[in-house]
């Protein structure tokens, strides 16, 4: 179903002032501006309609139909691609199965397989032309289309082992060394606790689960090796991951990794996680490890300095039970009205402050009353806070409201989305649309860019590369086990697309291998960027890397600005840092790339890497 507009009158005004929080935005992919010739309109939800209900693991065949209203015909190198949301097992671009001329509709199949945890999932696709080029739906050809579906039923076993409740079966340790278990509240080595009802990011109370805080250092962790449990076909790991509600400067990644026996240890899944209001359900199947003896570990990294690193496991467990996101009550519901300025596709400068306004209707059968808020949802946030917003006054149903947020274009050329949603008193999320699960969209096409005041690909070689088998060539060799790195030209993204002249960089080709540059002193500006696109090369299968941007000012501590894990998926992301906190100071930038268990496919690129004045 797409994205239908309508108009009412205006009732109320709401303005929310929101501040402007320098930092790291990691964008979306940018989605060039559909031309006349690419034009599509959705028909029809020919299978799966919005909010059909489905068994856990259910086998899914979702089929769309599209009209093409341009004036150029969809060749068989035309493709949908998943965009968003939850991919249900599904890969990440179909080829249309024929050929589709102006005036002409196409059905096109994805095969699914559904969550197994009960809930309602979205996933969002868009169409892409044969240059790579995205396009969706509707008159600005800007909405997405997508699959809507209720998991129901219960789980088909009960939980087999609670990390939760067998803690202390677990060794914690951490920089310092082993902790005890329970760990006593603000100890500087780290520490864990049992939480009976923990407090989740977004004020909701979350199963039992654990708070676990990394060593008082820069990057410190923490880490709990658990008994050897013996796997079965179909086990999953369950667990709510979120900072804790309240843990102001909160910046952690959660690892889960295992060990077999004395074989090294392996990492299953790697999440970067930050105060956002949001909580993230973590479903991790575990059957490719059936029938083996596997020693879980629950580990928590900071990203640079610790301090706040309050970071919860709510209901840590192993089954095929497991909480998904919960349907709005059938009370709050909205209908989008109109945007009220900047439409999608707004073309605006770099840099440049503006306030977007929503126009949404109450078609439900409650008041919002002001303990509700409007709340980031995802995407750019384009400088706004991610916390919610509570509305200053009520809306009864039948009126409409003006909602309003203060952003601030991003500094790199592209095109960008913010989704936002509304939040009901009892902190849950709800969107627009007949399901309450579409979020209000700010799109814009930034169409100028700061000047570049260093660019780190030209200048790759003035840099010293290291790995783990000491100092590296520049350039290096492709295939060498110390790790190398490369410049390109013309480097292929995730996507198949090309990118700016950037850097090819493969860890040391052990488990958990780096490499990393350091580069000669600069000095920061107030107002300078490092941007950069960051992504697995095309066609690198099995890449899972980590990117970090550290520095250091002389012979200070390696300080971490970002961490961003990645794995093959056939998107890329904007990486825009502020580096107005080091304004006045030479800085010594280090560019590195961190193995997340076995290095072997991990060719790791910065497209454009640069610094923007």
């Amino acid at each position: 179903m797409k994205f239908r507009r309508i108009f009412t009158p205006v009732v109320l005004i709401v303005t929310l002032l929101v501040q402007f929080l320098p930092g790291t935005v990691f964008a979306p992919r940018p989605v060039a501006a559909i031309t006349a010739c690419d034009a599509a309109e959705f028909v029809a939800d020919v299978t799966i309609p919005d909010g059909t209900s489905v068994a856990p693991g259910s086998s899914l065949s979702k089929t769309w139909r599209f009209k093409n209203i341009g004036t150029c015909t969809w060749s068989t190198s035309y493709a949908i691609v998943f965009y968003a949301g939850t991919k249900m097992g599904a890969p990440s671009v179909v080829n249309l199965p024929t050929s589709v001329v102006p005036g002409a509709t196409v059905d096109v199949t994805v095969n699914m397989t559904a969550p197994t945890a009960p809930g309602r999932y979205r996933g969002y696709w868009m169409l892409r032309k044969a240059s790579n080029v995205l396009f969706g739906v509707g008159p600005y050809g800007t909405y997405w289309f997508f699959i809507d579906i209720v998991v129901t039923g219960s789980p088909t076993t009960t939980t087999t082992y609670d990390f939760v409740s067998n803690y202390c079966s677990a060794t914690w340790t951490s920089g310092a060394g082993t902790l005890p278990c329970p760990g006593t509240d603000g100890d500087s080595k780290g520490f864990v606790l049992k939480l009976d009802a923990p407090k989740l990011e977004d004020g909701s109370t979350g199963a039992a689960g654990l708070l676990t805080f990394p060593q008082n250092i820069t990057d410190g962790y923490i880490q709990g090796v658990y008994p050897a449990f013996n796997v079965q076909n179909g086990d999953h790991f369950l667990s709510i991951i979120n900072c804790q509600y309240g843990a102001t400067g909160c910046y952690v990644t959660f690892q889960l990794n295992y060990q077999i026996g004395s074989g090294p240890v392996q990492t299953l899944r790697t999440f970067s996680e930050k105060l956002d209001g949001m909580y993230y359900n973590l479903d991790v199947n575990l059957s490719s490890l059936a029938g083996q003896n596997v020693n879980f570990i629950l580990k928590v990294l900071a990203t640079g300095s610790p301090t706040g690193d309050r970071a919860v496991w709510a209901g840590a467990r192993i089954g095929r039970a497991g909480g998904g996101p919960t349907p709005p009550p059938a009370c709050d519901k909205a209908v989008f009205v109109t945007d009220v300025n900047y439409p999608d596709g707004t073309s605006i400068a770099g840099g440049t402050p503006f306030t977007k306004i929503w126009r949404v209707q109450n078609v439900g059968t409650c008041t919002w009353t002001t303990s509700y808020g409007l709340v980031f949802a995802g995407g750019n946030n384009m400088g706004a806070s991610a916390s919610a917003f509570n509305l200053p006054t009520s809306v009864a149903p039948g009126g409409t409201i003006d909602l309003s947020v203060n952003l601030t274009a991003p500094i790199t050329v592209g095109e960008y989305n913010g989704y936002w949603k509304l939040r009901n008193a009892s902190g849950t999320d709800f969107g627009v649309g007949a399901s309450g699960t579409i979020p209000l969209l700010v799109k814009i096409n930034v169409v100028s860019s700061y000047g570049s005041a260093y660019d780190f690909a030209s200048n790759a070689c003035s840099a010293v590369w290291t790995s783990g088998a000491g100092t590296l060539p520049c350039p290096g060799t492709d295939g060498d086990s110390k790790g190398f790195v490369l410049k390109l030209d013309a480097p292929k993204l995730e996507d198949g697309s090309t990118g700016a002249a950037g850097l090819l960089t493969f860890p040391q080709n052990i488990t958990d291998g780096y490499i990393q540059g350091v580069y000669p002193a600069f000095n920061v500006q107030n107002g300078d960027h490092f941007l950069s696109i960051i992504n697995c090369q095309y066609g690198a299968t099995g890449c899972y890397v980590t990117f970090q941007l550290n520095y250091q000012i002389g012979s200070g501590p390696v300080q971490t600005l970002r961490t961003f894990s990645e794995k093959l998926d056939g998107m890329y992301y904007n990486l825009d840092v502020n580096l107005s906190s080091l304004a006045g100071q030479n800085v010594n930038f280090i560019l590195k790339v961190l193995a997340s268990g076995s290095p072997t496919g991990d060719r790791a690129v910065w497209s454009g890497p640069r610094i923007a004045r």
